[in-house]
C-alpha cells in the first residue's frame, strides 16, 4: 500500500483551505494523518486496498481536526484524492 507523506497532504490542504477560508490548525495533526493510509506493522501493510486506506486516512482528519474548521469536508476531499493517486 502506498503511504501518503506529510507534505502530500500538507498540499491537499493548502488546495482545500482557500475555499472555505479555514487554515492548518495542527501540522502535527496533519502529518499524524497522513501517516495512516501508509501504516505498517513488520513490514506488513496495515490496510488491504486503497479504498480502506482512504477511509482510514478520512476517520483519522476527522478525529484529529487539523483544520480549524471544515474537517468533515476536507476529509472527504483527501480520501479522493488518496485513492485517485494510489490507484495509479
Amino acid at each position: 500500500m502506498k503511504g501518503f507523506s506529510p507534505e502530500q497532504l500538507l498540499v491537499v490542504a493548502d488546495e482545500f483551505c482557500t475555499v472555505p477560508r479555514v487554515r492548518v490548525r495542527s501540522f502535527s495533526a496533519l502529518c499524524a494523518a497522513a501517516a495512516v493510509p501508509g501504516a505498517r506493522v513488520h513490514g506488513v501493510a496495515v490496510f488491504d486496498s486503497p479504498l480502506a486506506a482512504g477511509v482510514a486516512l478520512a476517520s483519522a482528519i476527522v478525529a484529529l481536526q487539523p483544520l480549524t474548521d471544515a474537517n468533515d469536508a476536507f476529509a472527504e476531499v483527501a480520501r479522493r484524492v488518496y485513492i485517485d493517486w494510489a490507484e495509479v
